[in-house]
């Protein structure tokens, strides 16, 4: 059984799509136990499991190929580690959203503004303040690197992050739901720190 469990994941990160399916389906009773009781009541009306399983999903359609298998049971283990990643970015986001993060006083004069604004978020690991020291050359990377996003990753961050639409219009748009919504901005970032490299490069202390 072990034998070929392996062998399904190796399949599966050598790009057949259809294993891949059979894992998730295998796994997903197991993932959605463990999530189980970890979303709070509070916000229930923004965000469910589903939500979280399905954005789980996609995220692993789009990550497979890095995964190397490393015994039984290391597909599901790391198929929880992404759910759990997805969960924690959407109540972190829901609870910064409650307390209002000031979005909606923004304001960008022009496009160049607005990914520069971009620039600045996924500088999140550096806590210090910043300002932008190559404003042209970010603001030519970051519209290059938005562009190498999944569609849907790109319409997130396009809406909120460049347009500063709030989550509840950009969620109606996209059919979803506000805690899906900032599932996919989380992992949208995360893709364009990837592609960028260290985006400090072009911020400094201020």
């Amino acid at each position: 059984m072990v034998a070929q469990e392996l062998d399904l994941t190796r399949r599966a990160v050598g790009g057949d799509r259809r294993v891949l399916a059979q894992l998730l389906e295998r796994s997903a009773p197991v993932i959605r136990q463990r999530l189980a009781g970890k979303l709070p009541r509070r916000w229930q009306h923004a965000l469910s499991i589903d939500d979280v399983m399905q954005q789980t999903f996609v995220d692993a359609f789009i990550d497979i190929e890095r995964f190397t298998p490393n015994g039984e049971g290391s597909f599901s283990a790391w198929l929880g580690t992404l759910a759990q990643h997805n969960l924690l970015d959407a109540l972190r986001m829901l609870e910064a959203d409650k307390r209002g993060n000031g979005r909606s006083m923004v304001r960008f004069q022009n496009a160049e503004e607005s990914f520069v604004s971009l620039a600045e978020i996924l500088q999140a690991a550096d806590r210090t303040p910043s300002r932008l020291v190559a404003r042209q050359e970010a603001y030519a990377d970051l519209k290059s690197a938005v562009r190498q996003l999944p569609d849907l990753y790109q319409q997130v961050v396009r809406m909120y992050d460049l347009e500063v639409r709030p989550v509840s219009d950009v969620a109606r748009e996209l059919c979803r739901s506000p805690g899906a919504v900032y599932m996919i901005r989380a992992r949208a970032h995360r893709q364009l720190r990837q592609i960028m490299g260290s985006v400090s490069a072009y911020l400094t202390g201020g």
